[in-house]
């Protein structure tokens, strides 16, 4: 990658994303699965209008992907990348204990 301006303001908007809590804990749930809205909002305990809000915001950064299943939508991680940064951002917290 080279470090010029514009990677660096695109890489910047990509932290900012990963830095709230709310949105970093939901990559962590859907890191390994899919799961919906409703899914989303019991195992986070945010309303479903501020899960959407915040997925929303992930997928309009690419970090989530989604896929209609009948009346649902599902979400996923978008890239295996990202995935690779969450083990990374998950191994860190675990070595801070």
């Amino acid at each position: 990658m080279k470090f010029n301006e514009t990677n660096l303001k695109t890489a910047s908007e990509c932290l900012k994303v990963l830095s709230h809590p709310l949105r970093l804990k939901i990559l962590f749930l859907i890191k390994d699965s899919s799961l919906n809205v409703s899914s989303i909002e019991s195992l986070t305990g945010a309303s479903q209008s501020n899960v959407s809000q915040h997925l929303a915001i992930m997928r309009y950064n690419g970090m989530v992907k989604q896929e209609k299943r009948g009346n649902e939508v599902y979400y996923t991680v978008a890239t295996d990348k990202l995935k690779k940064l969450l083990e990374i951002i998950g191994d860190l917290l675990c070595e801070k204990g």
